[in-house]
């Protein structure tokens, strides 16, 4: 409303609307979301400033201290009243959890056509998720501690030689319940077990269960793995060599050891996505906001600073990922689990293995 009054001497003053305040657009994403590069303090506007200044909006990355778990259990509290528009987080697995859908709003971006169609079926056919990035799922070693010279099962390493107690001994890794890596972790032994191998999973964890150290997260067993004098290897991601060689050179400190079995060599590919909030505040700008991190962009800043691969097709990664595990070097479990079996299973599976680690 423009306001007119006459004042001294004549003078017209004129009162103006403020300004209208930009819109914020609210993220939800877990902690260590695009923090692991050069500069984590300048990544968010880097990645995502170009969206902000193209739609006149302010974007606010949310980095809860959680995992994907404990985003969706947030979203589930704020449902009444949402207050993110945007998750980014949720992988292959977590998307088939009973009620996760139920906070999401099924949206196919106009250039979802970028994104190879076999990530979009690895994560959700329904598109209550859009891929952001893929990473896989594998065991790495600490090359001093462990190398191939001293245990060449490491080569060709199977679970059968997990069970051995050096290795069992050897190895951490994460609480499914509470960690991606580690529910992708027991789908690998899961997996191994019931469609290669034909036997009962729950044996191996059995053997295993008074030597392996099973921690709360990712952070948590790296750090166990990292620190720990016994512990040298470690469930992580095929990217790990990548990441020691492009900041410190040289040749990698860790090694890669994906699971064998009868000439192949096996990991498990975790797809993340991006969802839009159900009821959330913004979703126009949530929606322009997927589309936009489908872009080279976006894209081409996820290898070197989430370490993990882009789903856009054809971007150029730096050299350093010549000592990453790459798909096409492995087959991947999850063609063997379909993703209807994981969901009529993951809850008994997951009681199953509480089953075996209480004491």
């Amino acid at each position: 409303m423009i306001v007119l009054a006459l004042g001294v001497a004549g003078i017209v003053f004129v009162s103006l609307p403020p300004p209208a305040e930009r819109p914020t657009l609210m993220v939800y994403t877990y902690d260590s979301f695009m923090v692991w590069g050069d500069d984590p303090d300048t990544i968010d506007s880097r990645a995502f400033g170009g969206f902000e200044e193209r739609y006149d909006v302010n974007v606010s990355i949310q980095r809860l201290q959680t995992d994907a778990k404990g985003i969706i259990t947030r979203l589930g509290v704020e449902s009444s009243n949402p207050v993110a528009d945007i998750v980014v987080g949720i992988d292959n697995i977590l998307i088939l959890e009973p009620g996760v859908t139920d906070l999401l709003t099924p949206f196919e971006p106009p250039n979802l056509n970028v994104v190879n169609q076999s990530f979009i079926n690895a994560l959700d056919p329904d598109h209550y998720i859009t891929p952001f990035d893929f990473g896989l799922v594998t065991l790495i070693y600490n090359k001093t501690s462990m190398s191939p010279a001293m245990y060449p099962q490491l080569l060709n390493l199977t679970f059968q030689d997990l069970a051995d107690p050096t290795f069992a001994g050897a190895l951490v890794t994460e609480n499914p319940h509470l960690s991606s890596p580690g529910l992708a972790f027991l789908l690998t032994e899961i997996t191994v077990y019931e469609k290669l191998l034909l036997q009962n999973w729950t044996e191996w964890w059995i053997d295993v269960n008074e030597y392996i150290d099973v921690e709360s997260g990712w952070s948590e067993a790296w750090e166990a793995w990292y620190y720990g004098p016994t512990k040298h290897i470690l469930n992580s991601y095929g990217t790990d060599p990548a990441y020691s060689v492009y900041f410190y050179g040289g040749e990698p400190d860790t090694g890669i050891a994906p699971i064998y079995h009868d000439g192949e060599h096996y990991a498990w590919m975790q797809v993340e996505g991006m969802g839009l909030v159900k009821n959330g505040p913004n979703p126009e700008l949530g929606k322009l906001f997927i589309e936009y991190c489908l872009n080279e962009t976006v894209q081409s800043l996820i290898a070197t600073n989430n370490w993990m691969f882009p789903v856009r097709s054809h971007v150029t990664l730096d050299p350093a990922f010549i000592h990453a595990l790459h798909p096409s070097e492995v087959s991947l479990l999850n063609e063997l689990l379909p993703r209807a079996e994981i969901a009529a299973n993951l809850n008994q599976w997951l009681d199953k293995f509480d089953e075996i680690r209480t004491p």
